[in-house]
C-alpha cells in the first residue's frame, strides 16, 4: 500500500469528517461519538466491497457478439442509474439503518436520534475514502494531486450529500405512523438513488454542462440539508433544554418546611 496514496485518500474525506462533528448538537451523548464514527467508516469501507461482489454476480464481464449497436445515451443511464446508483445506495443505506437502529435510536420512543447524522455521514466518507484511494493510486503520479483535489469537491461531496439526504428522511420519519414510516424511508432510499443517478449522468460524459449540472445539484442539496437540519436542531435543542431546565428545577428545589399553623392568640387572660 501507498502511504502517500493512503494520506491523500485521508486528506479527501477529512475536511467533511470535520464539518459533520463540529456541526453536531450536544445531546449528551458524545461519548458514543467515536463508536459512531469507527464502525460508520468500516461500514463504508464494507459496503465497497458488497458494491464489487454483487456487480460482478450479477453482471459479469463476458464477451457477446451483437450487431445491434449500443447507445451512448442508453449505456451511461444503464452505468448512472442502475449499476452505480442502485447498487450502491442499496449496500449504503441497509448499512445505514443497521447502524442507526444500533447505536442512534431510541427505542423507548420508537425514534431516530440526531447522531443518525454521523452515522449517514461516514458511511459515504468510509465508501468515498476506499473509491478516492484507488482512484488516486491508479493514476498518473503527474495526476494525482488534482486527481485528489477532484475527488474531494466532488466525489466525496456527492456521496455525503447523497446520505445525508438519506439521514434526513430516517429522521424525519419520526413524526409518521407506522406503516407511512417505512413508506417514507423507502422514498428517502428512491431519492438517494435518483440523486446518485442524476450526478453520475451529468458526470460520466465529461462536459462541460455536465460538470455545471452537477454543480447546480450539489448547491441545491446542500441548501436543502442546511434548512432543514437547522430546522431539525432548533427542535433537538429546545427539547434538550426543557429537559435540562426540568432536572434543575427538580434538583435545586428548595425543601420548605411545612408551615405550622399559627397559634390563635384571642384565648382570654387568666385574671389572677
Amino acid at each position: 500500500m501507498n502511504l502517500e496514496v493512503i494520506l491523500l485518500a485521508i486528506g479527501s474525506i477529512f475536511p467533511w469528517g470535520f464539518y459533520l462533528i463540529y456541526t453536531q448538537p450536544n445531546t449528551g451523548r458524545e461519548k458514543r461519538f467515536f463508536f459512531i464514527i469507527f464502525f460508520a467508516l468500516l461500514l463504508g469501507w464494507i459496503s465497497t466491497e458488497l458494491v464489487l461482489r454483487a456487480s460482478a454476480l450479477i453482471w459479469p464481464e463476458t464477451e457477446i457478439n451483437t450487431k445491434v449497436a449500443k447507445s451512448i445515451l442508453s449505456q451511461t443511464a444503464f452505468l448512472a442509474f442502475v449499476k452505480a446508483g442502485m447498487m450502491e445506495e442499496l449496500c449504503k443505506s441497509i448499512l445505514i439503518v443497521v447502524l442507526s437502529l444500533t447505536l442512534a435510536y431510541d427505542w423507548k420512543k420508537k425514534e431516530f436520534l440526531p447522531e443518525t447524522f454521523l452515522v449517514g455521514g461516514f458511511v459515504a466518507l468510509g465508501f468515498a475514502g476506499i473509491e478516492n484511494y484507488h482512484y488516486i493510486l491508479t493514476a498518473k503520479e503527474d495526476d494525482r494531486i488534482h486527481t485528489f483535489i477532484l475527488r474531494t469537491l466532488k466525489s466525496s461531496n456527492a456521496h455525503l450529500l447523497i446520505n445525508l439526504c438519506f439521514a434526513l428522511c430516517l429522521i424525519k420519519s419520526n413524526k409518521r405512523q407506522f406503516p407511512d414510516k417505512y413508506w417514507y424511508i423507502l422514498s428517502g432510499f428512491l431519492l438517494a438513488v435518483i440523486q446518485h443517478g442524476l450526478f453520475d449522468f451529468f458526470v460520466i460524459p465529461i462536459g462541460r454542462f455536465g460538470h455545471w449540472a452537477a454543480t447546480a445539484l450539489f448547491v441545491g442539496i446542500w441548501v436543502w440539508i442546511v434548512k432543514d437540519r437547522r430546522v431539525y436542531m432548533k427542535e433537538e435543542d429546545h427539547k434538550i433544554e426543557k429537559e435540562k431546565s426540568s432536572e434543575e428545577e427538580i434538583y435545586n428545589m428548595p425543601n420548605e418546611k411545612p408551615k405550622r399553623e399559627k397559634i390563635s392568640r384571642s384565648v382570654p387572660e387568666i385574671i389572677r
